[in-house]
């Protein structure tokens, strides 16, 4: 089954020749004088870093141990920014809740082998760490920072913190295939910059038409595959929900199957009530992110497994399905035609003349998700219909089967 797994794979780190580390993309581990490959964010560096190739200059990181997903990445990025946007403010003048974030941040003297802890509510679905560490400029691809992670090697236990040249940092597919459908990965890891979107204009029209103009776009800052970005319109009196759509899953062809041709290209959306929090300090909460999270999983899924999404697809979170949050019983979604806008926003044909469709996530109980499977996905969006509801998700409302 499908789940909320890495979309940009695991990131293994090696000191070997090229033969040694093929086998080290076969077998997904390192052992490197009992140190562990992690995946930091940096909060805070010298920009002499990114000037001169030879510079060397303290920074403050922040990563985790266990498993280097694109999870792990987005929990680590957000943080960060968090951590970012305290730097130089005086911690009784923030809200109570990032005092001691605030505090930590600031206290900014390099202590080398420091590591500290981020306080959990920052990151409730795993530990992660503020790392003091020495960067060397050298160990940069061009000189300049690409983006913001910096691949690491640290002891788990205590002790300095290396960072790795960005040149052994490699790139695997994941091992679990976790499509029913028994879809394999790409025997290649995905490329590490994405094609330039030749869509997006007409997609940005397309939304603002149908659904209003996006207020926020949350870019990618790493993308793999595709650049995936979401759009956000905020709810009006005409139409009192938020929308969340997608760009960039259409900038390259799904893989359907014989005679489904017309399916290759699609966007997702999902409507959420109006008061959804999409402040920035609240999305480190997975109870009001998880929406954008599915939306970017799924839209990169279809291409890194070469299948397809279309007309009543079910998509469990992870094998068991699991709820998307602590406080979410919603297990997985079923595609939808959006239920609002007719046949003009469900299919946008581009210049070209190439049709993309746009699919809505209707997050469902573990009951309905087996009603859909048994009796089919018309059956599951007839007993909703007929309780009242549609693709605008409401958190309260129970079960229809």
């Amino acid at each position: 089954m499908i789940g909320i797994l890495p979309g940009i794979g695991f990131l293994i780190y090696g000191f070997r020749r090229e033969a040694a580390r093929k086998a080290a993309r076969r077998e997904a581990h390192l052992v490197y004088a009992e140190k562990e490959p992690i995946l930091c964010v940096l909060v805070i560096g010298n920009r002499a870093l990114f000037r001169d190739k030879g510079s060397l200059a303290p920074a403050l990181l922040v990563g985790g141990f266990g498993s280097q997903d694109h999870s792990t990445a987005e929990d680590a990025l957000k943080v960060a920014a968090v951590f970012a946007s305290l730097y130089g403010r005086n911690p009784a003048k923030v809200a109570p809740e990032h005092r001691e974030a605030c505090a930590l941040v600031n206290d900014d003297e390099f202590q080398s082998g420091r590591r500290r802890a981020v306080p959990a509510h920052l990151s409730p679905n795993r530990k992660l760490w503020l790392f003091d560490t020495l960067l060397q400029g050298d160990n940069f691809d061009s000189g300049t920072i690409d983006s913001p992670f910096i691949p690491c090697l640290v002891s788990p236990g205590q002790g300095p913190i290396w960072q790795i040249p960005s040149d052994l940092a490699v790139f695997l597919p994941p091992k679990k295939n976790p499509n029913i459908i028994a879809h394999q990965a790409k025997a290649e890891a995905p490329p590490l910059v994405a094609p330039i979107s030749e869509n997006l204009e007409a997609i940005e029209a397309h939304i603002s038409r149908h659904l209003g103009e996006p207020s926020t776009v949350y870019h990618e800052l790493v993308s793999t595959t595709v650049h995936i970005d979401v759009h956000i319109v905020r709810a009006t009196l005409a139409r009192p929900w938020i929308s969340l759509v997608t760009s960039g899953m259409s900038d390259i062809p799904m893989h359907p199957p014989e005679g489904a041709e017309a399916w290759r290209f699609a966007e997702l959306m999902i409507r959420l009530p109006s008061d959804w929090n999409f402040e920035n300090e609240s999305l480190s909460d997975e109870a009001n992110y998880w929406p954008i999270r599915c939306l970017k999983f799924l839209a990169r899924f279809v291409h890194e497994y070469e299948t397809w999404l279309c007309y009543g697809h079910s998509i469990p979170n992870g094998d068991p399905a699991e709820p998307y949050a602590s406080n979410i019983p919603f297990v997985g979604v079923v595609l939808s035609p959006p239920w609002y806008g007719g046949p003009e926003f469900t299919t946008l044909v581009l210049p070209d003349g190439t049709p993309v469709s746009f699919w809505s996530l209707i997050p469902v109980y573990p009951s309905e998700m087996a009603f859909k499977v048994e009796h089919g996905s018309d059956a599951l969006f007839e007993r909703l219909a007929a309780a009242g509801y549609s693709d605008l998700f409401d958190p309260s409302r129970p079960p229809v089967v």
